[in-house]
Formats: C-alpha cells, structure tokens, sequence
C-alpha cells in the first residue's frame, strides 16, 4: 500500500513541476512580440512596407495562383524555398532588411525595425 502512495505521490509532482513549467515558459515569451503577415497576391507583397520591433515574426503567405519565393535584396543571403499557393515563408525580423521575389524580380517590399526611443 504505501508504494502506490509513493506513486500517486511521483504523479501529483510530476504534474506540478509540469505546470510551473508551462507558466514559466509562458511569461518568458510574453516580451510583446508580435506576428505579422504579408501576404502575396496578384503579383505583389501587401503590404510592400512592414515597420515591426526587433524579434518580431513576419510570415509571408502565397495567395497567387502562380509560385513565388521570398529573398533578400540584393544579394540573396537568405531566401526561402519556392512558395506554391498557400504556401508559407517565415522569419525572425532582427534588423531592417529589403526583400524581392526572385522568380519575378520587380516584386519587392521592406521591413523596417522601429527604433527604440
């Protein structure tokens, strides 16, 4: 008999270490970052212009019927896979940065990153 206590015992911690944990994650993620979509569609990124704060999310979604890709402008440094019909790309904004498709070149946008006051 006391070994199932034990065990229930084990459970009850199990669960509350697991919930600290989830409260924890939780508030450490609560720094206001935000998400954002850009969407593509008839050929152009909407919006073209996205102002964010530094660690923001951006996901772009291909609306088209045709494929695009998202890259970095002008060089390519990083760039996504080729986005099929709602399909979608997404990225960490850290700095500002100016994107294009590089199937259709002269679709471009940009992200900028707010400054702090």
């Amino acid at each position: 008999m006391p070994f199932f206590f034990l065990i229930q015992f084990m459970k009850t911690l199990l669960v509350i270490a697991f919930c600290l944990l989830l409260i924890c994650c939780k508030s450490k993620n609560s720094n206001n970052v935000t998400f954002h979509t850009v969407s593509i569609e008839m050929m152009q990124f909407e919006p073209d212009t996205l102002t964010v704060q530094p660690g923001d999310t951006i996901q772009w979604i291909n609306k088209d019927i045709v494929s695009h890709d998202v890259s970095h402008f002008p060089d390519r440094n990083w760039h996504s896979d080729t986005l099929n019909k709602d399909a979608t790309f997404i990225k960490v904004a850290t700095d500002s940065f100016s994107y294009f498709c590089s199937i259709h070149p002269t679709m471009r946008g940009k992200i900028l990153i707010e400054k702090s006051n």
